[in-house]
């Protein structure tokens, strides 16, 4: 899916939750990271459940990795709540922990990354979403547009 930047008004606000706190990437907060990572997936199927160590070690070590536009929030009664990962671009993670999910957490946390990338002078954003992730209908709301259809994943 792919998101025209140059097209898009970032003028609204973010539409954060009130009173909802964003932090940037950095390696005093990018083991909270992993743990909403984990926490937004470990109920699903195949799971790697990597360790903080790992996840944290390939997700810098993406190309273009943009620690500006990758962004934590927390949500006062529930503490971190959300995260999105991102390099030049693409959106590369997005995840919302069960408890805070339905209140616009994820589409925020684009937006804000997306108005990031789009300040910074990107002109396009993407992102690969599995065709049975129900989030890819968030993701059109937003504005990102069909692009094509792999078939699968295979293991190299």
């Amino acid at each position: 899916m792919s998101f025209d930047l140059a097209a898009a008004d970032f003028s609204s606000e973010s539409g954060l939750p009130e009173r909802a706190s964003v932090v940037e990437w950095g390696p005093d907060v990018a083991e909270r990271f992993h743990a909403v990572y984990v926490d937004s997936f470990r109920e699903r199927p195949g799971f790697p459940d990597p360790s903080a160590e790992e996840w944290i070690s390939e997700t810098v070590e993406e190309d273009d990795f943009r620690e500006d536009w990758s962004l934590l929030v927390s949500l006062p009664g529930v503490g971190d709540a959300g995260f999105v990962t991102a390099t030049e671009g693409w959106i590369v993670q997005v995840g919302v922990v069960p408890s805070a999910r339905g209140r616009g957490v994820g589409a925020a946390l684009i937006r804000e990354s997306l108005r990031r990338a789009s300040a910074s002078g990107m002109r396009e954003s993407w992102l690969c979403v599995n065709v049975d992730n129900p989030a890819s209908e968030l993701y059109r709301r937003i504005g990102f547009r069909d692009r094509g259809r792999r078939g699968r994943f295979q293991e190299v």
